[in-house]
C-alpha cells in the first residue's frame, strides 16, 4: 500500500495538478487576462508616482538612483510585453478555440499572462529609500594643448576677467589661424582645472553647427544627468535649475552665429557672480548679438614671437644660416603677417630648403601663387576659406576677392573699392542719393571686418592681412587651377607687363604700384571686367587700338601715370563704367570719349585738361560721379570763357557726386543757380575768378543750394579782397555769463531754418591770395573741421572784426566750433589770431601748424583740447610770452619741432 500511495503522490497528483492547472488556463484565459490588466494598472499609477517624485528631483539639480532607472525600464520593458500578449489574445478569436490549434494558443497566452502577472506583483512590491540623489559629476576636463608663443598678455587679460565678479560673458574674436582654440585649451588647463571656487567647468568645442541638443548632451553629461526621453525644452529647465545652484565656467569655442542661452538652458551670470561664459568667434558680431560684456580682438603676433615661432617651425635650416638666408627667411616670415597657423604652416614647408635660390623662390611663389607651397592650400588656405563660405551674400564675397586686386600690406581708401564696386556691379544703386549708395559699401565693408576678413586702418582705409588675401587670389583663380584668371602682379616691381597672350582669359588683371614704361601689345580680353594699371608713373605711352579687344571692361584706372593721351580705340569699351584718369597728363580728351554711354564714374581731377571736344560730356547720360577739382575749369557760360557750354553739365541729369573747377565768377555764379549741379557739389575749387573781389560764408545766396559741399578751395584769385565769415549767431543765456565782463560771439547753436547754410563743410583752403583778409561780421562756421592757408602774404590775422572799436573788454569769438587742424604757412605778414580786444576760441583744436610765419609772436588764443603745435625751432624760441607764465606752461609741452 505504501508503494500505491507513493506512486499516486508523485505521479498521478503532480499529473492531475498539471491537468487542471492546464484545463483552467484553457478554461479561464478571460481571467488571466483581466487580471493581467488589473495587476499592470495598479503598477502603473505606482510608476507615474514615482516618476513624478524623479522629476522633481530633477529639477532640484538631483538624478534618480540606478535602482530606480531599472525599476522604470523594466516596468516599460514588462507594459510591451503585456501589449503583445493583448494582442496576440484578440488575434486568436480567428481560431476555433474548440479546435486543437486555438486550445493550444489560447493555453500558451494565458500562461504568459499568469507570468507576467507574477512579475508585476514582484515589480509593485518594491519600495525604494530614496528616488534621486546627488549628480555625479566630472568638475574639470583637460584638453589636448599645443606649445604656444606670445599669449602670455591675453591669457592675462583672460585670468582678470575670470576674477571679475562685474563680468559674465567674455568674447574673443579674431581671423582663421590666430590661436583662440589653443588659447581657450591652455586658459582651461591652466586657470580652470582644479580651481577654488568653480564647481563645473566645461568646454565645448567648435564646429561649424552647433546644435542645440548635442550641446545639452555635452553640458548634461558633465553634470551626470540621464535624460533619454526629455525633449530641449525639459533638458533646458533641468539645466537651468542645476547650472544656477553651481559657480560654473562654459567655454564655447569657435562659434559662427549667436546661441540662445535661454533655450540652452544656460543662466546668463549676473553680477557678482563667479560663473563665467567663454566664448570666441571669428565674426565680432556674435559677441554683440551674445550680449558679451567685455570684448577681446585677438590680434595676429607681434614681430618679435612670430619670428620665434617661425624659427622654431623650420629648425636646423636656420640653425646656423648664412646671412643672405636669414634675410630671405625674415622676409618669408613676414609675408605672413604674423598669423601663427601661416608661420607653422610655411615654417614646415621650408623647414628642408638650404640654398638662398630656394628662399628666393619661396618668396616668388608666396607673391604670385601662394597655394602652391606645399601644405598650404589643406593647412592654411582651407580653414581660411569657412570664413568666405560663411558671409551672407555673394556681394560680400565678390568684394572681399575685389581687395586683393591691391599689394600686399597696402592701405587702401575705402572710396576707391567702393567706386569699384559700383562700377562691377556689386554694389547696387536702389538709393537715389550717391552718399546713401556709398554708405552702402562701407556698410559691406564694415560687415567684412566684423567677419575678420578686413583689418581697419582707421575710418577712410582698410588693409587685407597677407594671408586672407592668398586664400581670395586662390578662391578666384578656381582653387588656383585658373591662376591668370584673376592676373594680380600688383606691386611687385615689374618693369614690363606680362604678355598679351597671358591676358586672354583673365576677367580681372592689376599690375598697378609697379614702373611698367609702356604697353604695346593689343591683348584680347573677351571676358576682362577690371583693368587696374594706376601707380605706374613711368607710363606713359598706351598703344593705339589697346583698348579694341576688351568688350565687357567695366572698371579701368589709369590714374597717377604719366600718359599724355588716350589711345584710339577707346570707344570700343562700350560697357565702361568706370574710368579714372586722376592725376595724369592728359590736356586733351578725345571725341571717343562721348561713345562711353554707359559711363557712370568719370575721374578728371588734378591733372591739366585743358580741352574737352563740345558735345563729348552731354552724351555721357548715366554719369552719375564726376570729378574735376584741380582739372578743367574754363566753362563757357553766356560770352564769358572760351572752353565747353556750361549746358552740357547741366544736361548731366543722373550726376550725384560732383567735384568742381571754377575759373570764372559766372560760371560759379551758374553752377550756384543750378539745383541740380549745386546739390552733387562735394568739392569745389575756385581758381582765377577774376573780378571776384568778396567770397562770403556761410550766409549767402552762391551757397544755398550746395547742401553736399564738403571743401572749399580758392586759389591765385587775384582780385579777392576778403573772405567774409558772416552766419547766424545765437548766445544762449546760460553761457553769456561764463567769464565776468566778457561776450561769446559766434556760438555754434543756430536756429532750425538755419542748418541748411553749408551744414556739410569742412574743410577751407585759401592758397595763393595776394591782398585777401578774412573779416569777421558774425556767426560761425557750424562743421568745419580743417582750415589751410599757404602764400597768403596780405593775410596779417586770422580774422578781422567789423566792429574794431568795441569798448568791451574782452570779446570771445567762436567763429570755428568744430575746428580741429590749422594749418598756416608761407604768411611773411601773419602776426595775431585776431584783431583788438577779440580772443579767437578754437573748442575743438588739436593740431596747429605754423611755418614760415615770422611775425606771429605771441599765441593768443583759448584752445583746451590742442595735443600739438608744430613749427621750427627758430620760430618757437622767438615767441614772446609776456610774463604769462600759465599759458607758456600750457602750452610748452605741446611743441613738435619740424625737421
Amino acid at each position: 500500500m505504501e508503494f500505491v500511495a507513493s506512486i499516486f503522490e508523485n505521479v498521478f497528483r503532480p499529473l492531475k495538478d498539471f491537468f487542471a492547472k492546464t484545463y483552467g488556463y484553457v478554461a479561464s484565459s478571460e481571467y488571466y487576462m483581466e487580471a493581467l490588466e488589473d495587476v499592470m494598472n495598479e503598477l502603473k499609477s505606482k510608476r507615474d508616482d514615482v516618476r513624478r517624485m524623479v522629476d522633481a528631483a530633477e529639477r532640484q539639480g538631483l538624478e534618480a538612483t540606478s535602482q530606480v532607472k531599472w525599476w522604470l525600464e523594466s516596468i516599460d520593458k514588462l507594459e510591451e510585453q503585456v501589449a503583445l500578449i493583448k494582442a496576440d489574445y484578440e488575434a486568436r478569436d480567428r481560431l476555433q478555440v474548440d479546435q486543437a490549434a486555438g486550445i493550444r494558443v489560447t493555453y500558451r497566452l494565458s500562461k504568459k499572462a499568469d507570468e507576467t502577472m507574477e512579475e508585476a506583483r514582484n515589480l509593485k512590491e518594491r519600495t525604494f529609500a530614496k528616488v534621486a540623489d546627488e549628480l555625479v559629476q566630472v568638475r574639470f576636463e583637460e584638453m589636448p594643448t599645443v606649445p604656444v608663443v606670445g599669449m602670455g598678455p591675453i591669457l592675462e587679460q583672460l585670468k582678470a576677467c575670470l576674477e571679475d565678479n562685474e563680468v559674465g560673458i567674455i568674447g574673443i574674436f579674431g581671423m582663421a589661424g590666430v590661436g583662440k582654440t589653443a588659447l581657450l585649451n591652455k586658459f582651461n588647463n591652466e586657470c580652470l582645472v582644479g580651481a577654488e571656487g568653480i564647481n563645473v567647468a566645461i568646454y565645448i568645442e567648435g564646429t561649424r553647427n552647433y546644435d542645440l541638443s548635442k550641446i545639452q548632451k555635452i553640458i548634461g553629461d558633465r553634470l551626470g544627468l540621464s535624460w533619454e526621453k526629455k525633449g530641449p525644452k525639459e533638458r533646458a529647465v533641468v539645466l537651468y535649475k542645476v547650472l544656477s545652484k553651481m559657480n560654473f565656467v562654459i567655454i564655447l569655442d569657435d562659434l559662427w552665429e549667436p546661441i540662445n542661452l535661454r533655450m540652452l538652458g544656460i543662466p546668463v551670470p549676473k553680477q557678482q557672480s563667479k560663473s563665467k561664459i567663454f566664448l570666441s568667434t571669428r565674426i565680432e558680431d556674435v559677441c554683440d548679438r551674445m550680449d558679451v560684456r567685455r570684448k577681446i580682438k585677438f590680434d595676429c603676433l607681434p614681430w618679435e614671437h612670430a619670428w620665434e615661432l617661425f624659427q622654431e617651425k623650420v629648425g636646423d635650416a636656420l640653425a646656423h644660416p648664412n646671412p643672405e638666408i636669414r634675410r630671405q627667411a625674415e622676409s618669408v616670415a613676414m609675408k605672413c603677417g604674423g598669423l601663427p597657423l601661416a608661420l607653422i604652416t610655411v615654417g614646415r614647408a621650408l623647414a628642408s630648403k638650404r640654398t638662398t635660390k630656394e628662399w628666393k623662390h619661396a618668396i616668388t611663389v608666396l607673391k604670385i601663387a601662394p597655394w602652391q607651397l606645399l601644405g598650404m592650400e589643406n593647412d592654411l588656405l582651407v580653414p581660411l576659406k569657412h570664413s568666405y563660405d560663411r558671409l551672407p551674400n555673394d556681394k560680400l564675397r565678390l568684394c572681399l576677392l575685389y581687395c586683393s586686386l591691391f599689394p600686399e600690406d597696402f592701405s587702401i581708401f575705402k572710396e576707391w573699392i567702393i567706386g569699384y564696386c559700383i562700377g562691377e556691379g556689386f554694389i547696387d544703386d536702389l538709393y537715389t542719393e550717391m552718399d546713401e549708395i556709398y554708405n552702402k559699401g562701407h556698410d559691406l565693408l564694415g560687415d567684412l571686418k566684423t567677419a575678420s576678413l578686413l583689418e581697419s586702418e582707421d575710418e577712410e582705409h582698410i588693409k587685407m592681412h597677407p594671408m586672407v588675401r592668398a586664400m581670395a587670389l586662390w578662391i578666384a583663380s578656381d582653387s588656383g587651377t585658373k591662376e591668370t584668371k584673376w592676373l594680380v602682379r600688383a606691386g611687385i616691381g615689374l618693369k614690363e607687363a606680362l604678355g598679351a597672350e597671358k591676358w586672354n582669359d583673365a576677367e580681372r588683371i592689376s599690375f598697378m604700384r609697379n614702373n611698367i614704361f609702356e604697353l604695346y601689345e593689343q591683348p584680347r580680353c573677351p571676358s576682362l571686367k577690371t583693368l587696374m594699371l594706376q601707380s605706374n608713373p613711368a607710363l606713359q605711352k598706351i598703344c593705339d587700338g589697346f583698348f579694341q579687344y576688351m568688350p565687357t571692361l567695366r572698371v579701368l584706372d589709369l590714374s597717377h601715370t604719366s600718359i599724355n593721351e588716350l589711345p584710339s580705340g577707346l570707344g570700343a569699351l562700350g560697357q565702361l563704367q568706370y574710368l579714372d584718369l586722376y592725376n595724369t597728363n592728359i590736356k586733351v580728351l578725345p571725341s571717343e570719349l562721348g561713345e562711353l554711354v554707359n559711363l557712370r564714374f568719370l575721374l578728371l581731377s588734378h591733372m591739366p585738361l585743358e580741352t574737352i571736344p563740345n558735345g563729348v560730356m552731354c552724351r555721357l547720360t548715366l554719369l552719375q560721379v564726376l570729378y574735376m577739382d584741380l582739372s578743367y575749369g574754363d566753362w563757357k557760360v553766356g560770352t564769358s570763357g572760351n572752353g565747353v557750354d556750361f549746358q552740357e553739365l547741366e544736361s548731366l541729369r543722373r550726376l550725384k557726386a560732383f567735384d568742381a573747377t571754377m575759373q570764372t565768377p559766372a560760371a560759379l555764379q551758374q553752377l550756384a543757380q543750378s539745383p541740380r549741379l549745386a546739390g552733387s557739389t562735394r568739392n569745389l575749387l575756385i581758381k582765377t575768378a577774376s573780378g571776384l573781389k568778396t567770397l562770403e560764408l556761410p550766409s549767402s545766396d552762391l551757397w544755398k543750394n550746395m547742401t553736399k559741399l564738403k571743401r572749399i578751395w580758392v586759389v591765385t584769385c587775384a582780385d579777392l579782397e576778403e573772405v567774409v565769415i558772416n552766419g547766424p549767431d545765437v548766445r544762449p543765456e546760460n553761457d553769456l555769463n561764463t567769464l565776468s565782463n566778457t561776450i561769446i560771439r559766434g556760438y555754434n547753436t543756430v536756429p532750425d531754418e538755419e542748418q541748411s547754410v553749408l551744414p556739410d563743410l569742412e574743410s577751407i583752403i585759401l592758397q595763393g591770395l595776394q591782398k585777401a583778409k578774412i573779416m569777421y561780421m558774425g556767426g560761425c562756421l557750424q562743421q568745419l573741421s580743417s582750415l589751410f592757408i599757404w602764400y597768403c602774404p596780405g593775410l596779417e590775422h586770422l580774422i578781422t572784426c567789423a566792429n574794431d572799436e568795441s569798448e568791451e573788454p574782452l570779446v570771445i569769438i567762436e567763429a570755428f566750433p568744430k575746428l580741429k587742424e590749422l594749418y598756416l604757412h608761407g604768411l611773411p605778414r601773419f602776426k595775431s589770431f585776431s584783431t583788438g580786444r577779440y580772443l579767437l576760441c578754437f573748442p575743438s583744436l588739436v593740431s596747429l601748424k605754423v611755418i614760415e610765419c615770422p611775425k606771429l609772436k605771441t599765441l593768443e588764443l583759448s584752445a583746451k583740447d590742442l595735443l600739438e603745435i608744430h613749427g621750427t625751432n627758430e620760430w618757437w624760441n622767438a615767441l614772446e610770452w609776456e610774463d604769462d607764465t600759465e599759458v607758456k606752461e600750457r602750452f610748452m609741452p605741446l611743441f613738435r619741432p619740424l625737421r
